[in-house]
Parts: C-alpha cells; sequence; structure tokens
C-alpha cells in the first residue's frame, strides 16, 4: 500500500517542533508515525497521517514548508526475518531502498515503511507479501 510521507523542516527548538504537532491537532490531522531528526540548525520531521490530503491543506494554511513522497507501507506476520524478506523481494526487482522503519508491531503483525525509488513498481512487487 502506498502512503504519502511528509518532511517539514523547522528550526531546531523543541518549541518550533511542538508547534507544527499542534498545527496538525488543531487541524484535525492524527499522526500514525512521525520522526525527528536535527541536523545543522533545523529540525526534520518526517510523518504519515491518517489523512494526507488533510496534512497537506492545514501546513499549507499555516505557511510551513514540507516536502512529499509515497512509500511503501507493508504488513507481514510478526516473525523474525520478515524485513530481510521485503527487501530481498524489492532488491530482487531491481528497486533500491532508500529508507525504512517500523510503523507498527501488535504482536501479530508489523507494518514496515519502505521508501524506494519506484514506489509505484515496488507496490506491485509486494502485493503478494505476507
Amino acid at each position: 500500500m502506498l502512503q504519502t510521507e511528509f518532511e517539514v523542516k523547522v528550526g531546531s527548538s523543541t518549541r518550533n517542533i511542538l508547534h507544527m504537532a499542534e498545527i496538525l491537532a488543531e487541524g484535525g490531522v492524527n499522526l500514525t508515525t512521525v520522526s525527528i531528526e536535527k541536523f545543522e540548525g533545523d529540525a526534520y520531521i518526517r510523518l504519515l497521517t491518517s489523512d494526507s490530503e488533510a496534512a497537506a491543506r492545514v501546513l499549507m494554511k499555516a505557511d510551513m514548508a514540507y516536502t512529499t513522497r509515497e512509500v511503501l507501507v507493508a504488513e507481514v506476520e510478526d516473525r523474525p526475518g520478515r524485513w530481510a524478506r521485503i527487501a530481498k523481494k524489492l532488491a530482487d526487482a531491481g528497486l533500491e531502498i532508500e529508507a525504512s522503519y517500523l510503523l507498527s508491531r501488535d504482536g501479530q503483525h508489523m507494518k514496515f515503511v519502505f521508501a524506494v525509488n519506484d514506489p509505484k513498481k515496488g507496490e506491485e512487487v509486494l502485493a503478494d507479501i505476507k
């Protein structure tokens, strides 16, 4: 499944990060995952939301610059080696993994996010993954 990942760049102060989160919350946007990395005086916030169109509207209305990319979300059984199995399938199809992280885990299933160089092809490759 494809989802839209947002990257928002703000000043590295925790207050700036909090401000972005509050703007999304006030706009009714629920975060499904978030990561923050500080680098050279800025904070880079990557997030997935329950409603990417609403998130884009809220960020634009608040005049917050952002970029997006399509990422794959793969749900598999919670067993050892599942991430490697997905990565191998993508690599065998000639795709390059640009980023990956765990989205959720409930003891029975795990959801991984993969950013690849061709998301649509990646979606086709992973159509039968379990």
